[in-house]
């Protein structure tokens, strides 16, 4: 009765266990590993994690295993905590307290979720605090960590799995999750997004899918063998009743021991029903009672539920002797053996039955003792309302949202609070009010990234407003709605939408009075403005705002709008007014003692700086000071990371490639999460993609996609499909990069003249379809170019009234498309592009002035215009990317120079010799052109086309090859081919 682990042999699952213990090997070796199983219900997802579990732990590793529930009330993170739980009250439990001490009060809150416990997680964000829960317990040994049943796991569990598998890479753990794949069966809702968090983390390279399939006739046999020796003849009973389902297997088995095997029940509910109708009506009454537990049951509960009676042991020994009832040694209790038989006993119960068996439970939950079991609000939630009794139902939803709140699990919080406000509309006199639960479910829906529905929510909210005694009250009551409306919008990064909030938040205010509130509103239209990137619209508002706040003196709301006021000032007017503007919001905010808002500030100059304005040292210096600024004000994860984001981005532009990559892990020891983390990624796949480090740069790319996926604006999304792009032409991609910018021009075209990110994002596109033309890629136009042209135009007419220092910045792009559509048309401009290298020589920006020589070399060698300024420019441009270390642009610079037959390096004093010919190699007699125009030749390429990329004439190709065929005697293509295949194997 107290076995951990069924004793049946794991039959069948030879290569799946293979996989699941390479994993582990890898893990032991130092890289994070994360495999998904799934596979129908009963197809032994279980079993086999089982043996997973037992020979990680016989190898020494830390195991926490936890189990979604089928419940839509199930406390956040539960398979975790739960899993942490049995963890601590195990043999080693006092080594764990004393590992995980600094995080214990936190942990305690986490672990309990009572309502009546203060909240020290207020200022704590639970998903870091799990992610250094689990990096200390990884430290200390090989960690494995399964969740079961993550088609039923809450958003918050979700969450933390994507969260891991973004945030690790070389830790010592191996995290496993098992889920359902049924096809045709409906989809709930959590099934829903646990499916679009699995497909979305499957694209990342340390995650692996294993879809069990249903055991063969041979597996079978075993199984039968193992559990029934001398009864081969219930192999093919059993074989063809299952389907190799290894769950039907075995009840098969059991209903054919115990009765007549001709009569047995052709379905698993009739197999189920079969087993239960063999329990006597006390061991029937147990088992019902433990179905519908949904949550742990230890067994003082269950004592409870079913009135104390005298039966109950031996009805529970009857249950686990006929193998339906299983006892749960992390909840000290009981469950059923497997969900499938959970199904089918909860399918069975009659509605009166179900309604009893709720309100015993709610009724128990209730008592003082029960109080203390983890999640109890949320399992009286549930229980209560399948009671039938919705005013009890609505009280502890709101218990249980509250203590989801104080934990981050902000989308069970939602969900709770929301359950509320249905069961107040309910109700002629409920005991809460409805309006406040809306408020808070919009609020936790907007903390758990749903803008959507927080946006419905207040939408709701708005509906319900009921015209007061004071027309006034019920404007500003509209008004701070609406603006509410507008801020979450700008969290999700949607600008547009969110001025659009604010605009009617505006109307909707009150004309005298609520100057506070009018300040807010106007401050925070500016900031949609802004994220939307309409800098003027912006600039004007945060005007409005900022002498509002003066004349009222609000402080903060000066410092918040002068920063805005600041960047659109030096933006679009004049940047010697915008920095001061911005340097008077750092004063003001420092005189107001507002840690965030001195942070916003210092970080807005330094991005001004190091951005659009181009003073680059300048930017670096200001970035690398706001970071000092934000560690003495206790915010070095936070906005100290962002800063030293805004500090690596400056120093990969002016070229000092070192430096960024030491910034950039200087900051990634603050352990920063959230918007700073994404900003973070970004910088290093910028400096992964320039130095070659593809694989890293798609690790940090796939991160963010993934982290950032409900934003659509244009502040992330944009630099992530720009390095999208940019990684898939190195990867000689450039099909996939266009489809990167046009999901950019997506974004842009939603509304935004942020010219300084749309601009390099337009120039990818333009070089991509240049790119498609060098490869010989055949692409049909689904109307990209044309949008590519338009907002290239579109560009060079906003750049037209820009300042000077973002005008040139933004031609230079403007400059580059310009050159990049004449090598897509085969008629690439060195003038053009000479033109491009000089412009971004000025503007002190190494990297894409490298670029702009080594196509003016390549235009000049397709013209064999002028050979020694294209061998000055390759020279150039191998030089200053041999000093980045920009590995992949030098290896094209290399390629060219070698099919130009440009010596880039200095010359060696002495020449290396020459290979002497082996008497048996049939090409000892070519010369090294005529080698080069045979390989050409073997790839299928016409005259013209060697012509091309040699760089000599067709006449001169014609020469070389009239030559090639007399030295290797023969008279084809084919068979000179041929020669060469037999000879060099290796360059096919």
């Amino acid at each position: 009765m107290t076995e951990r682990w069924p004793q049946r042999p794991l039959v069948g699952r030879e290569e799946d266990l293979g996989e699941l213990l390479a994993a582990l090997e890898a893990v032991r070796q130092g890289r994070m590993a994360t495999v998904f199983l799934s596979g129908d219900a009963g197809i032994g997802k279980t079993r086999l994690v089982q043996e997973l579990v037992v020979r990680a732990e016989h190898a020494g590793a830390t195991v926490l295993l936890g189990a979604a529930t089928d419940i839509a009330e199930s406390p956040p993170f539960w398979p975790v905590a739960s899993a942490l739980r049995a963890l601590l009250r195990s043999p080693r439990g006092e080594d764990v307290r004393r590992l995980l001490a600094p995080w214990s009060d936190q942990l305690d809150e986490l672990l309990v979720l009572r309502s009546a416990v203060p909240a020290p997680l207020a200022r704590v964000q639970t998903l870091e605090l799990l992610h250094r829960v689990v990096l200390r317990l990884a430290l200390e040994s090989v960690l494995v960590l399964v969740v079961e049943d993550v088609q039923w796991a809450d958003r918050s569990t979700l969450d933390l799995i994507a969260y891991l598998v973004a945030n690790l890479a070389d830790e010592r753990l191996l995290l496993v999750g098992t889920y359902r794949a049924e096809p045709g069966a409906e989809v709930s809702a959590p099934t829903a997004a646990a499916r679009t968090v699995i497909r979305e983390l499957a694209r990342h390279r340390q995650v692996r899918s294993v879809e069990l399939p249903p055991l063969r006739r041979d597996a079978v046999a075993e199984l039968v063998a193992a559990a029934e020796p001398g009864r081969p003849d219930l192999v093919e009973l059993v074989w063809m009743r299952s389907a190799g389902n290894a769950f039907i297997a075995e009840e098969t088995l059991r209903a054919a021991v115990d009765g007549d095997p001709t009569a047995l029940p052709t379905t698993l509910r009739e197999l189920v029903l079969s087993r239960l109708g063999r329990l006597s009506a006390p061991a029937l009454r147990t088992v019902r009672a433990v179905a519908l537990a949904d949550g742990p049951l230890p067994h003082r509960l269950l004592e409870a539920v079913l009135g104390g009676e005298p039966w109950l042991l031996d009805a529970l020994r009857e249950g686990v002797d006929a193998g339906v009832v299983v006892v749960d040694a992390a909840a000290d209790g009981y469950r059923l053996r497997h969900g499938l038989l959970t199904d089918v006993v909860v399918g069975e119960l009659l509605p009166g039955e179900r309604m009893d068996l709720h309100r015993r439970y709610a009724t128990a939950l209730e008592t003082a003792w029960a109080r203390e079991l983890p999640g109890v609000d949320a399992r009286l939630a549930h229980h209560w309302h399948g009671a039938g009794d919705r005013e009890r139902a609505a009280v502890a939803a709101v218990a249980a949202a509250a203590a989801a709140d104080r934990v981050r699990g902000y989308a069970e919080a939602h969900r709770h609070w929301l359950h509320a406000a249905r069961l107040a509309g309910e109700l002629a006199t409920p005991p809460v009010p409805r309006v406040g639960c809306l408020e808070r479910a919009a609020e936790a829906a907007h903390l758990a990234g749903d803008a959507d529905q927080a946006v419905a929510l207040l939408a709701e909210r708005l509906d319900l407003l009921e015209p007061p005694d004071d027309p006034g009250a019920h404007d500003l009551e509209a008004a701070l709605l609406h603006a509410r409306t507008g801020q979450y919008l700008v969290a999700a990064g949607r600008g547009a939408e969110a001025a659009e909030a604010f605009g009617r938040a505006t109307a909707a205010l009150p004309a005298d009075g609520a100057e506070r509130e009018r300040a807010e509103v106007l401050g925070g239209h500016a900031s949609a403005l802004w994220t939307a990137g309409d800098y003027a619209a912006a600039h004007e508002t945060a005007g409005r705002a900022l002498a509002l706040a003066r004349r009222i003196g609000l402080a903060v709301q000066q410092a918040r709008a002068l920063a805005m006021l600041g960047f659109g000032l030096a933006y679009l007017q004049d940047p010697v007014a915008g920095e001061a503007a911005l340097r008077e919001s750092i004063a003001v905010a420092e005189r107001a003692g507002e840690p965030l808002e001195i942070a916003r500030a210092h970080r807005s100059l330094a991005e001004l700086l190091s951005g659009p304005l181009n003073e680059l040292d300048r930017g670096i210096a200001i970035a690398r000071a706001g970071a000092a600024r934000a560690r003495e004000l206790g915010l070095a994860r936070s906005a100290g990371a962002g800063m030293l984001a805004v500090a690596a981005n400056g120093l990969f532009r002016i070229g000092r490639w070192d430096e960024a990559d030491e910034t950039i892990a200087e900051a990634w020891e603050l352990a920063p999460a959230g918007a700073e983390a994404l900003e973070l990624r970004l910088a290093r796949a910028r400096l992964h993609t320039g130095r070659g480090r593809f694989d890293a740069a798609e690790d940090d790319l796939e991160a963010v996609d993934a982290l950032s996926a409900a934003t659509v604006g244009p502040r992330y999304r944009l630099p992530l499909l720009t390095l999208w792009a940019g990684l898939a032409m190195w990867r000689e991609r450039p099909d996939r990069a266009l489809d990167h910018v046009a999901a950019g021009l997506d974004v842009v075209e939603q509304g935004s003249d942020d010219v300084w990110l749309v601009a390099p994002l337009v120039w990818h596109g333009a070089r991509a379809r240049a790119e498609c033309t060098r490869l010989g890629m055949q692409r049909t136009d689904d109307g990209t170019d044309a949008r590519l042209r338009r907002h290239a135009a579109d560009l060079a007419r906003i750049a037209a009234s820009s300042v000077p220092a973002v005008r040139e910045l933004v031609l230079g792009f403007v400059e580059m498309c310009t050159a990049e559509d004449g090598r897509a048309a085969g008629r690439s401009d060195p003038q053009a592009w000479e033109r491009v290298a000089e412009t971004w020589r000025a503007s002190l920006q190494p990297y894409p002035a490298t670029y702009a020589h080594l196509r003016r070399a390549e235009a000049l060698l397709a013209t064999r215009a002028n050979s020694a300024e294209a061998t000055d420019s390759l020279r150039r441009a191998a030089q200053t990317a041999r000093e980045l270390g920009a590995i992949p642009l030098l290896a094209e610079i290399a390629d060219l120079a070698d099919r130009a037959r440009v010596r880039i390096d200095p010359p060696q004093p002495v020449p290396e010799p020459a290979r002497p010919a082996l008497p048996d190699d049939e090409l000892a007699a070519l010369t090294a052109r005529e080698l080069e125009v045979l390989t050409e030749l073997a790839c299928g390429r016409t005259n013209r086309e060697i012509a091309q990329r040699l760089f000599i004439s067709e006449k001169t190709v014609g020469v070389h090859v009239s030559r090639i065929y007399a030295k290797l005697d023969v008279h084809s293509r084919v068979q000179a081919s041929a020669v060469l295949l037999r000879a060099r194997p290796q360059l096919h």
